[in-house]
């Protein structure tokens, strides 16, 4: 863009260039939070989005929007741009920023600042951006105000190129901090607007170091957070058990072990075990820390991008692929799906869900009819269960939709009794915390209805205080997404603390179990959203099939 071109702010032709640039590079998303000093970035993304050149959320809280970013981040694989204005409202980003460094997910955080000149002069609204993520940002630009329109558009281009470039690379967030001054916004000039063209992401070369492993009997496949489909390959072709965690992106096919507590406890499994291959990060079971920490055996970590890889010995090898040598087929037989079969029969065993009685459907004798309809009544009855929400939401989701659970109790349980099944399945797994877990599953929702893909639902499957923590984001709620509270009356994870046996009864219901008194179906009403309470089987199935707009289903649980 030239002098006769740009616009009489310099904050504009700097906001305009950097955001050209990003779309231009496959960048599709951005979440403005409101503010004086970035209206340049937030007018020019309305005014970008009305021309179909972005996808603009706008959230009130800098928190939500962090994790509403993230969501978006996690689904599309495209670094989402987050924008706000300059003081605490860059602080609220916090939470979802060291969650995506954790994860390895990429995002791309602007904050409008003013010129460093006051930083230090107690001017208001002004604190010190630079640095208050700390490690958690993969590079920080501090970007002083431009002179003149071509430094302001020569600028924006160039760190915009340079920061979506490190968040791909190094697969995590970039901190964008622009100064700004009067005027802090004008008028786009037409001619530059009608030149930008979306285009396809960024691709971006790494280094990439590999380990090679030769498909023999004694090797073991382990998928964690941000595995993705890689880790049931790598299974396949090793012919090795594979343990996949529910949100691995890998709990699916013929070697997968849903049972893998239990395996991985066993002397006739572990005493065999020479090799592990860990790919992402495992979050949800102290046995994977057991066996990759037995002596003798073999650890490889494939890291994902996730901050702090996964490192339970020194000894362990980090890389970023593995290079299988030999075939696994002969050796599945006896080794990883021989180890698939024996999970899949313990599980079956385990199983309390009630098979359809299709011969008693068909009998014509009357008093046989009547005995099969008060068993199907009494099926129906049967008062909801943590197992049962889990198996009944598994069974309803199909691989156009989306699967989101909470850090609570839940995710823990469905990852111990569910079967495979080839479905996107996302967890804040990296710090496992529970803030941002509605505005997080509503960003994957939004960034999962692509034109070009079929429709579908996204369920979210949280806890009572998970969902009372980040209840503020359910202004956030569009499209069908249904939003499952299992409400124990607090975080009742914490029983299964060894502490629970030595503090005082209700000190450790106060201040660790936390009870909470919120009426969901108001909250529900408060931001228009539809609302069921489901007490048995029946109404859960039910109201599992509502999928037309946002519903929240809250289920009284006796205990987690």
């Amino acid at each position: 863009m030239t002098s006769a071109t740009s616009a009489a702010s310099n904050a504009t032709n700097w906001s305009l260039a950097f955001l050209r640039t990003l779309i231009e590079n496959g960048v599709t998303d951005i979440v403005v939070c409101p503010g004086s000093r970035s209206q340049s970035l937030a007018l020019l993304a309305a005014e970008l989005a009305e021309r179909g050149l972005l996808t603009l959320h706008v959230v009130l809280d800098e928190r939500a929007a962090g994790f509403l970013a993230l969501g978006l981040s996690l689904e599309s694989g495209r670094p989402a741009i987050v924008v706000t204005t300059s003081g605490s409202s860059v602080a609220n980003l916090h939470p979802a920023v060291v969650e995506a460094f954790h994860q390895g997910t990429p995002l791309l955080l602007v904050t409008a600042d003013r010129p460093a000149s006051v930083r230090a002069q107690g001017g208001g609204q002004t604190t010190f951006h630079v640095g208050m993520f700390a490690v958690a940002a993969r590079a920080t630009f501090d970007i002083p105000p431009a002179e003149t329109p071509t430094d302001a558009e020569t600028g924006g281009s160039a760190i915009a190129l340079e920061a979506l470039t490190v968040a791909l690379r190094e697969r995590g967030p970039v901190h964008v901090n622009p100064q700004f001054v009067e005027p802090l916004s004008s008028e786009a000039p037409e001619s530059y607007l009608e030149k930008i063209r979306p285009g396809g992401l960024l691709v971006v070369e790494r280094e990439s170091v590999a380990a090679t492993v030769d498909a023999s009997v004694g090797v073991v496949v382990i998928a964690g957070l941000g595995a993705g489909v890689r880790a049931e390959n790598w299974a396949r072709e090793l012919g090795a058990p594979l343990f996949a965690e529910i949100e691995s992106g890998s709990h699916f096919g013929p070697h997968l072990v849903t049972d893998y507590r239990n395996i991985a406890m066993n002397p006739e499994f572990t005493n065999t075990v020479h090799t592990v291959v860990v790919v992402g990060r495992p979050t949800l079971a102290n046995v994977i820390d057991q066996l990759c920490t037995r002596e003798g055996v073999d650890v490889i970590v494939v890291h994902v991008g996730e901050g702090v890889p996964y490192r339970p010995t020194e000894r362990v090898r980090v890389v970023d692929e593995i290079v299988v040598t030999g075939t696994g087929d002969d050796i599945a037989r006896e080794w990883g799906l021989a180890w698939a079969r024996r999970s899949r029969m313990t599980l079956d065993s385990q199983v309390a869900e009630p098979a359809a009685d299709v011969e008693g459907s068909l009998v014509d004798d009357h008093a046989a009819r009547s005995a099969f309809a008060r068993r199907e009544m009494e099926i129906q009855r049967e008062p909801v269960t943590s197992d049962m929400i889990v198996r009944l939401v598994w069974d309803a989701t199909w691989p156009h939709d989306r699967l989101v659970f909470g850090a609570s109790s839940i995710i823990r349980i469905a990852d111990s009794i569910l079967p495979g099944k080839p479905i996107r399945v996302h967890s804040n797994r990296g710090l496992a915390g529970i803030d941002g877990t509605i505005a997080t599953a509503q960003g994957i929702a939004s960034a999962s209805r692509r034109p070009d893909a079929p429709a579908g639902v996204t369920r979210l499957v949280l806890g009572d205080l998970a969902a009372a923590y980040d209840s503020s984001s359910l202004a956030l709620i569009t499209g069908p997404i249904q939003i499952i509270v299992c409400n124990n009356n607090g975080g009742r994870i914490f029983e299964g603390l060894a502490v629970k046996a030595t503090a005082n009864p209700s000190h450790f219901e106060s201040v660790m179990l936390t009870p909470q008194q919120v009426d969901f179906e108001a909250l529900a009403a408060a931001y228009g959203i539809a609302y069921r309470r489901v007490e048995t089987r029946g109404q859960l199935s039910s109201a599992l099939t509502e999928t037309a707009g946002p519903i929240l289903i809250e289920a009284p649980l006796q205990s987690g």
